[in-house]
């Protein structure tokens, strides 16, 4: 079996599909720290089944998911999928090639996939377990696990191990065997609980059957004379009611007679008064219209006095618009002389303006010339400053040079003496690298022995911590043991609790109406009588004997409910019950003072137990007449002096019944259905105490836990030190290379110098020739330069007289610019003024206008107010003659209701006789009815009970009574028959059918148990084989692996000796693994005193050791040799090249030698931030091309 092919999407570092393909030998991944290559064994860990969130380097599963980065979303899953070459059929399926994939949603959904079929993550661990690709295996070996083997304990390195010997399917099996044996005996006690209580139930349910079937008996006799006796007093009942109901007829034909008389009295009442009422209402109206009338009048007279003040003022508004119509029209006349004032000021102003714009005009034409003039002299300025600047450029030019040269002659001169003083210098500096490469190699010697300091210090720490945690592993096994137990006690009282809540122990139709009541189809329902009462543990047994079938009682609110829960129970077919109704069971106690003073009376049953007030009269009924004694011989003495008229119970379970006859035997005190509740809570107190003790050691445990932690901090600090300490080491190694480096720089540098001032004294001869040919060119430069500048100085003179007249035109241009914006500002004054008295004039004419609007206006509201106070005046008249035709209809009103009111007075006199008439007639009616209605009671009594005991009419009774000659002696036998149903006391007539269920049921649990001890026995026999199978099995591969590990080892190391032992032999399965190793040349105590290299490369060792015994399919190698020196690396690449053609090998690696015995490389990147890119190199197609190119 071989790995072909790896495909990963979406997992950690690689967002895109990517497909890695593997061939046989060896295959590396490289790449740079973080860029992603370790999660290519995590996602080969993780489509394996792996579940641990800590080994895939994760805080919660979801982070396997690649969660994006600033330029990608994140994604919605991540899928990884391995394709395995099946030829050889390693695993169990029947196909050359087995495709596993694994599918993880960020939502926490997940799917597994074998050949393309979903299954379970069980399927995939079973598929390669005894592989060596398992979750446990030692397919997938990393730098942590790699020093795990040395470092871990001796009983935490047994996983590998065993996956190696090939037991974990054997394992696995055992532990599945043990589960399914827990199972089986938590089922075994369950159903020796159910036994233990059914045991009690059997033997009182016989007893309750016998005399259940004596009172069937008996209740058979009594029916048939209680029909025959209650037919007989039907008939008499009968004909007494048939006589009484033609009274009653007559009686009934005198009362509605004069009810019909009264009836019509009545009515002439009430017409009467329907009339009166109806007067009444009209003379309301009419006042209300009078009321109206007066209160128009009024509003009437109010609005005429306002019209008329409103007139008044109408009046004074109207003579005070006269007159502001009067003061317009003066204001208007004079605004018209002041407008012809302002415009003739406009046109003196505009004619001035006139005569400054002519001035300003000549002015310009002046200033125009001047310009011109200015313009020529300025282009002959420009063009001999230009040559001024020609000649200037070139001169400096030249001096540029000449400077440059004797600057170069001066820096040359300067450097050659910086060259002479510089190989001093360096002299000197090397003289100091010499002396520092000394003191560097004098400190690597001090670091080295501090080095061994600190790490004997570690090593002693090391030993401390180890016994630390030998105390914290045996606090944590006594807690465990108290949790175990406390565990036992919860999961035994769960059982109890169970068989509490599913009625356990009580029959179908018990269970049956109290389902009914849970659900709420039955209201009124109580409960058992077992779990209303409360009674003390010393009296359990003895009550549960007294109640037996009892305890089963249905209390229940009232009749009605009862009857209700049989008829359900009826038409369910669910059974029979027995119900106790509180407002008709109302049971005595017995009243016997002597019973105080007898031996070993502990009280009446009824005493002992407790119960909420309202059930006391159920309590009463069902222990009332029971005594409680302590021992048999007690009970004997007390039943004796009672002359055995009640019940005797003693503790262990013994009974006299009343009339003499003793039940008794073995009772089992396990819990029936009344102790049952006491024995839950007692378990759990029992179950609080064990966990109060656990707690205890938790504290202990975390004090432990605090120790171990201070001492590996004091460890912590230590190799902190040391890794210091080392890299000091190294630092001081990288100094010591860096001055060597420098000093041989330094030598360099100062033969480089006397090379450079040789060069330097020729090029100085060269520069001095240079500068002498540049001083003749800036004579000459400098003479044409002077000519320029007499030119220059000539028409500037010019340029100047002219610029001071173009200044003189200018300012007195610029002075009548000045003026002519003065006029113009007083002229824009002017109009405006002209256009404000303009406007003014118009408002005034527009408000004259409204003046005379407003005279109209108020003249024609003057006239609409004398029409509205004469309309108001008028209106008065005419309400105060209609209040005076209303005041007439009232009165007549008054004088008909008068008339109405005598008439009913008369009737009222007549309904008061007739009335005394009607109630004389109704108390005969009564006292007719109530004969009738006892006589009805007393029939309809009989019908009920009837029905209500025997569930029969009248006439099914009568076809199954039997004639009676004998009434009175038919009445002494039921009194007779009465009294031994009586003496019978408390009879459950279900106990029959019940008996009959629980001996099936009993019957069947025995068999159930049988059953349950035999799978007990054979899971028993079954681990067996399955240890001595591993033992062999382990002891064997463990001797194998143990020799190869000693040849590997000094193979690897080159010498030395090393072994494998088991700590514990005579316990295989659970013993630890002990390593001893010596190095060639070494003694060795412990692992610890080895190097991490050292360490590192024995780990390796064990592991080459077991794939030479159990050959993986396949490795996965993740920087195991990372630790290991160059030697080393080479040695371990060295061998695993020659175990290649067994085992195909992946190794993700940084390490040269091992990336030089690949096959096929594979470069992890990540050119964008958070996201890995996958390379692949094949060595020996590269090899091939490169011979290739070196023939071309």
């Amino acid at each position: 079996m071989r790995l072909r092919s790896l495909e990963i999407q979406g997992f950690k570092s690689f967002p895109d599909r990517i497909k890695l393909t593997f061939h046989d030998g060896i295959t590396a991944v490289v790449g740079p720290n973080g860029s992603g290559k370790s999660n290519i064994a995590d996602a080969v860990r993780w489509v394996l089944g792996e579940q641990s969130v800590k080994t895939l380097r994760g805080g919660r599963m979801e982070d396997v998911i690649f969660g994006g980065t600033q330029s990608r979303n994140p994604q919605g899953c991540a899928q990884v999928q391995i394709v395995l070459e099946n030829a050889d059929r390693m695993l169990p399926c029947d196909s050359d090639e087995v495709t596993v994939s694994r599918k993880l949603y960020r939502s926490g959904e997940s799917e597994y996939r074998l050949n393309g079929a979903a299954v379970r993550l069980k399927d995939i661990y079973e598929l390669f377990m005894d592989t060596g690709l398992g979750r446990d295996g030692y397919s997938i070996i990393g730098q942590g696990r790699i020093a795990e083997i040395v470092s871990a304990k001796s009983a935490q390195r047994r996983e590998i191990f065993e996956e190696a010997a090939g037991i974990s399917k054997f394992r696995y099996r055992k532990q599945e065997a043990q589960r399914r044996l827990e199972g089986a005996e938590e089922n075994l006690l369950r159903l020796q609980d159910i036994l233990s209580e059914l045991e009690g139930r059997v033997e009182p349910l016989r007893v309750q059957a016998e005399k259940a079937n004596a009172f069937l008996a008996l209740a058979q006799e009594k029916k048939g004379l209680e029909l025959s006796l209650w037919l007989r007093t039907l008939e008499t009942a009968k004909a007494a009611l048939n006589q009484q109901e033609d009274k009653l007829l007559l009686a009934q034909g005198d009362h509605q007679a004069i009810q019909q008389e009264l009836d019509s009295l009545e009515a002439a009442i009430s017409a009467c008064y329907a009339q009166m009422q109806q007067l009444s209402v009209q003379a309301e109206e009419l006042r209300a219209q009078v009321q109206q009338a007066e209160e128009e009048r009024a509003a009437a007279a109010s609005r005429r006095a306002v019209l008329e003040n409103d007139l008044v003022h109408s009046e004074a508004a109207r003579r005070q618009a006269q007159q502001e119509l009067d003061r317009a029209g003066e204001s208007d006349s004079q605004l018209d002389t002041r407008i012809q004032e302002q415009r003739q000021q406009i046109a003196g102003r505009q004619e001035q303006a006139g005569q400054l714009r002519e001035r300003q005009q000549e002015l310009k034409v002046r200033q125009q010339a001047v310009s011109q003039e200015q313009n020529g002299l300025d282009a002959k300025v420009e063009a001999l400053k230009e040559r001024r600047f020609t000649l200037n450029q070139s001169l400096n030019e030249t001096k540029l040079s000449s400077a440059s040269g004797a600057t170069l002659i001066q820096e040359s001169l300067s450097r050659l003496e910086a060259l002479r003083e510089n190989a001093v210098v360096k002299d000197g500096n090397i003289a100091r690298l010499e002396g520092e490469c000394a003191d560097c190699r004098d400190l690597l010697h001090q670091l080295e022995d501090t080095l061994r300091s600190l790490g004997n210090s570690r090593d002693g720490l090391r030993l401390k911590q180890q016994g630390r945690r030998e105390k914290l592993d045996r606090l944590a096994r006594d807690c465990q043991q108290l949790e175990d137990r406390a565990r036992e006690r919860l999961q035994r009282a769960k059982v109890l609790f169970d068989m509490e809540n599913s009625l356990e122990g009580f029959s179908g139709s018990v269970k049956y109406v109290m389902a009914q009541a849970q659900k709420g189809a039955l209201q009124g329902v109580c409960g058992p009588v077992s779990r209303l009462i409360q009674v003390e543990d010393r009296y359990a047994l003895a009550i549960e004997i007294a109640l037996g079938a009892s305890l089963q009682h249905i209390v229940v609110q009232d009749e009605g409910v009862a009857k209700r829960a049989i008829g359900m129970l009826k038409s369910a077919k669910a059974g029979r019950a027995t119900f106790l109704p509180l407002t008709t069971v109302k049971g005595r106690r017995l009243s016997e003072p002597w019973l105080e003073g007898m031996e070993g009376f502990l009280g009446l049953a009824a005493g002992l137990v407790g119960c909420d007030p309202q059930f006391s009269g159920v309590v009463d009924q069902l222990l009332g007449r029971v005594a409680v004694a302590e021992d048999l011989d007690c009970a004997t003495l007390i039943a004796q002096r009672g002359g055995h008229r009640f019940r005797v119970v003693t503790l262990d379970g013994q009974v006299i019944n009343a009339g003499g006859s003793m039940t008794g035997g073995y009772a089992a005190r396990s819990a029936g259905i009344l102790s049952r509740a006491k024995e839950i809570e007692a378990l759990r107190a029992q179950a609080r105490g064990y966990e109060d003790q656990a707690g205890a050691l938790q504290t202990q445990l975390k004090a432990a836990r605090e120790d171990l932690s201070a001492l590996q901090a004091q460890l912590q600090g230590v190799e902190g030190e040391l890794a210091t300490a080392q890299e000091d080491r190294v630092r001081c190694e990288a100094r010591l290379a860096q001055l060597e480096s420098a000093l041989r720089e330094a030598v360099a540098a100062k033969e480089q110098a006397a090379q450079e001032y040789s060069s330097l004294n020729g090029r100085l001869e060269e520069l001095r020739a240079q500068n002498g040919t540049n001083s003749d060119l800036i004579q000459a430069l400098e003479q044409q330069l002077e000519q320029v500048a007499q030119a220059l100085s000539g028409l500037s003179a010019q340029r100047e007289a002219g610029r001071v007249q173009a200044e003189q035109l200018a300012a007195q241009r610029a002075q009548l610019e000045v003026e002519l914006a003065a006029l113009e500002k007083e002229t824009d004054g002017l109009c405006r003024m002209v256009e404000q008295l303009t406007e003014q004039k118009s408002h005034q004419q527009e408000h004259t206008q409204a003046l005379r609007l407003q005279l109209e206006q108020l003249e024609a509201q003057d006239r609409q107010t004398r029409e509205q106070i004469t309309q108001a005046q008028r209106q008065g008249e005419q309400l105060g003659e209609a209040i005076q035709r209303l005041n007439g209809e009232i009165a007549q009103h008054g004088q008909q209701r008068n008339l109405l009111e005598a008439q009913a007075t008369g009737h009222r006199a007549q309904e008061k006789q007739v009335t005394a008439r009607r109630e004389t007639a109704a108390r005969e009616l009564e006292r007719l009815q109530a004969q009738r209605d006892s006589l009805q009671g007393e029939y309809d009594g009989v019908i009920a009970k009837l029905w209500e005991e025997y569930e029969l009419t009248r006439t099914q009774a009568a076809q199954l009574a039997q004639p009676t000659q004998d009434p009175q002696g038919d009445g002494r036998r039921l009194a007779e028959v009465k009294g031994k149903i009586k003496a019978l006391g408390s009879v459950n007539v279900g106990a029959v059918e019940e008996y009959r269920e629980v001996s099936q049921r009993y019957r069947f649990l025995k068999e159930q148990t049988q059953d349950a001890q035999d799978s007990r026995q054979q899971l028993l026999r079954l681990i067996e084989k399955l240890t001595s199978d591993m033992r062999t099995i382990f002891l064997e591969e463990f001797r194998q692996i143990s020799q190869n590990f000693s040849k590997i080892f000094v193979e690897l190391f080159g010498g030395g000796r090393a072994e494998l032992t088991l700590s514990d032999p005579q316990d295989p399965l659970e013993s630890g693994i002990e390593i001893f190793v010596q190095p060639p040349g070494k003694i060795i105590k412990n692992l610890a005193s080895l190097s991490g290299g050292e360490q590192a490369f024995v780990a390796i060792a064990i592991y080459f050791a077991i794939l030479r015994r159990r050959p993986a399919p396949f490795c996965l190698l993740d920087e195991i040799e990372a630790a290991l020196d160059d030697v080393n690396v080479t040695r371990f690449a060295q061998y695993l090249r020659r175990i290649s053609g067994k085992t195909q090998f992946i190794a993700i690696t940084h390490r040269r030698g091992t990336m030089e015995a690949a096959d096929v490389l594979y470069g992890v990147t990540m050119q964008e931030e958070g996201v890995s890119k996958l390379l692949e190199l094949r060595l020996d197609e590269a090899e091939e091309k490169l011979g290739l190119a070196a023939q071309s």
